[in-house]
């Protein structure tokens, strides 16, 4: 199976060298990066050029895109693996056998006819404050734990709980979900008509709307750094909230008003599990 990640970067020059790095040294080796820039002119192109990396590996497209949703839907239409992953270029995976764990969790029905075919896996993720002097190298990376997002108590629920879970505001961390390349061909990319929520939308339409098979690995997966789009500033919360909600009145969810409170509420567990 071929793992496709993609990464989107503007004028994020030592980002992006993390994040290369953190792809290559993955012990899954069948894997592609596509790195989709949008334009930038802090030497991200040559960065990628600079021959230290597999290149075979590696395609990169650069142009200026209209937004990370934008972005992100030009990588999937490059993208040639059977599974398509996120790694934005402030954050990185927590190990380096992580792309080794969710081959397995995929490939596990493949190896028995009493399992049906997974179409995504999702994981718990981190949001974490780098504390490294040197921004550019993983081998050195230092940080502290910000928020701890663990996806859910049980290793496996039903698709109906699942199902019950979203209408209530629950739902999986967007980076940490790989998702099969059909689906995206089945059931469409991202919006690009909203600028901060496309994510849940996502999430909203593939697992609720058309209950796509689902698996979740019992893993912490993904380190986000702080200062994510939505909570830069209190304009960017409000607008997210009403991408939310319109992505809920569009997915079919039944009392969204509801939904969105407790959505928000479910954050706050998330800080009280933060290093000290």
């Amino acid at each position: 199976m071929k793992i496709s990640i993609i990464t989107v970067v503007k004028n994020n020059k030592s980002g992006l060298l993390r994040a290369i790095e953190c792809v290559q040294k993955q012990t899954y080796k069948n894997v592609e990066h596509i790195i989709v820039d949008g334009g930038s002119k802090d030497g991200t192109k040559e960065v990628v050029n600079d021959g230290r990396w597999k290149m075979d590996d590696v395609k990169f497209f650069s142009e200026p895109d209209e937004g990370i949703y934008d972005a992100i839907n030009k990588g999937i239409k490059l993208a040639a693996g059977d599974v398509i992953g996120l790694l934005h270029s402030d954050d990185w995976y927590a190990n380096e056998t992580i792309l080794e764990n969710y081959a397995a969790a995929f490939n596990q029905a493949t190896s028995s006819n009493k399992l049906p075919t997974i179409d995504a896996v999702y994981s718990d993720l981190n949001y974490i404050k780098n504390k490294s002097k040197d921004h550019t190298n993983i081998q050195s990376f230092n940080h502290s734990v910000l928020r701890r997002w663990k996806t859910q108590d049980k290793e496996f629920i039903t698709e109906s709980q699942r199902h019950r879970a979203l209408q209530k505001g629950w739902m999986p961390p967007h980076p940490t979900l790989f998702i099969r390349k059909e689906i995206f061909e089945k059931y469409g990319l991202y919006r690009t008509d909203m600028k901060i929520a496309s994510d849940y939308e996502m999430i909203l339409r593939l697992l609720y709307r058309y209950k796509i098979t689902s698996y979740y690995l019992p893993l912490t997966t993904y380190l986000m750094s702080i200062g994510g789009a939505s909570n830069k500033s209190l304009g960017n919360i409000f607008q997210k909230s009403r991408e939310d909600f319109r992505a809920m009145k569009m997915n079919g969810i039944n009392f969204p008003s509801l939904t969105l409170v407790s959505k928000n509420l479910r954050k706050l567990p998330q800080f009280l599990a933060r290093d000290l």
